[in-house]
């Protein structure tokens, strides 16, 4: 019996096996794409925050410059593409000259670039929109019959790609939730203080990312992650945590092991879950162990300076400060913005980054629209001062509104 001749074959997405980034996997099928459709000169995603009903920006490979980094808006203000996720159909725009004289920002960039042409085509995640996957031409005309079959697999893929990586990031959120709620910790961290400062983060990152080079990847992966940064305070003794008053020595000195628990629970927690090979374990990792860290050398654990500080432990820093200066707690009452503003800006000269300071400052209008978006579960009702707790940022800083 003759034996079968052996086909050689070469698996065109194995590269997709490797440990890549998003936007290495969006460059790489782009480059497939181009084989056979040599007129697409950008693939982007944006990804979707029904909760803010905010769009932006997350991967893109882009021949040339990239028109749309560090960018975000209100979805329903985009009508265009409110009436895709209406629809849940894709777009098919052959030129987009019709848009020549919109206002919207994206689209002046788009133009000004020489975009001519667009499909997009929403992303889905358990029926909920999840965001949309943009293929962009500087020619006109192209996005037919023949090409669109082809641009929906590569879409599909990309949303496959785009969905693995979102459910590696809920899967780490919901360990954190879990953590908490099961460990019966409590601290003055409301929800809503998370979500608040979670915001903030995304607002000093995207101000900053041009100056440190931080890609929209990284803008949206601490957004995800500044909720985790005081994680390790679950394995901090209740006496301890919520102890009003000042600490004594010994007792500060297990309090500012949370740092180092944060990182390493997760850790424990990545491994449990097999996401070992997690692009962001860094990031988050950063975040838990050096937020604490202060600009001058003298914060903790390792007494990091400056620039050796990770800029997203920084970020997260400043955002977590703010939040805690202006909102109410049964020992103080909010501080108003521009009081806040002050301190952040004498924080920045020993404790603070002071261009993630300024960058915050600079993003008034957005700061109260969250802050609107996100009060606190019960209403703040003005008390006299209690003994100042451990664990509050406030037993750090001996100074009021005022000083």
């Amino acid at each position: 019996m003759k034996k079968a001749p052996e086909c050689e074959h070469q698996d065109l997405l194995n590269k997709l096996n490797e440990k890549l980034s998003m936007s290495e996997k969006i460059g790489f099928l782009h480059r497939v794409l181009r084989q056979r459709c040599d007129f697409v000169h950008r693939i982007g995603i944006a990804v979707y925050d029904p909760q803010d009903d905010i769009l932006q920006t997350y991967a893109h490979s882009t021949d040339g410059e990239n028109p749309l980094a560090q960018y975000q808006c209100r979805l329903r203000e985009v009508k265009s593409l409110y009436r895709i996720y209406l629809d849940g159909k894709p777009r098919v725009i052959n030129d987009l000259s019709v848009f020549g004289g919109s206002r919207k920002e994206h689209a002046r960039r788009l133009n000004k670039l020489g975009f001519r042409a667009s499909y997009t085509v929403p992303i889905y995640q358990n029926a909920q929109l999840g965001g949309f996957v943009f293929f962009n031409s500087r020619q006109a005309g192209v996005f037919d019959e023949a090409s669109l079959p082809y641009l929906d697999m590569i879409a599909r893929l990309v949303s496959l790609l785009v969905d693995m990586e979102l459910k590696q990031v809920q899967i780490l959120q919901g360990a954190l939730r879990t953590a908490t709620c099961f460990s019966g910790h409590k601290d003055p961290e409301t929800g809503a203080h998370l979500a608040r400062m979670a915001r903030f983060s995304r607002l000093i990152a995207n101000a900053i990312a041009m100056d440190y080079r931080l890609d929209d990847q990284f803008v949206e992966a601490v957004f995800w992650f500044a909720p985790m940064h005081d994680i390790g305070k679950i394995a901090i003794p209740d006496e301890i945590l919520r102890k009003p008053g000042k600490l004594t020595e010994s007792e500060m000195a297990v309090m500012k092991t949370h740092t180092t628990k944060g990182r390493e629970m997760i850790e424990s927690m990545l491994g449990n879950f097999g996401l070992e090979d997690f692009g962001y374990t860094d990031l988050v990792c950063h975040i838990a162990e050096c937020h604490h860290e202060n600009y001058d050398g003298s914060g903790y654990p390792y007494g990091l300076i400056g620039e050796d500080i990770p800029i997203e432990a920084r970020i997260v820093a400043v955002a977590d400060v703010f939040d805690a200066l202006t909102s109410c707690r049964s020992y103080k009452k909010a501080w108003s913005n521009d009081e806040a503003f002050a301190a952040l800006r004498k924080m920045s000269q020993w404790k603070l980054d002071p261009r993630c300071v300024e960058a915050l400052i600079g993003c008034r209008e957005q700061i109260e629209a969250i802050q609107s978006a996100f009060l606190d579960e019960q209403e703040c009702v003005s008390k006299e001062r209690l003994p100042q707790r451990s664990s509050s940022i406030f037993s750090t800083f001996q100074f009021s509104p005022a000083s």
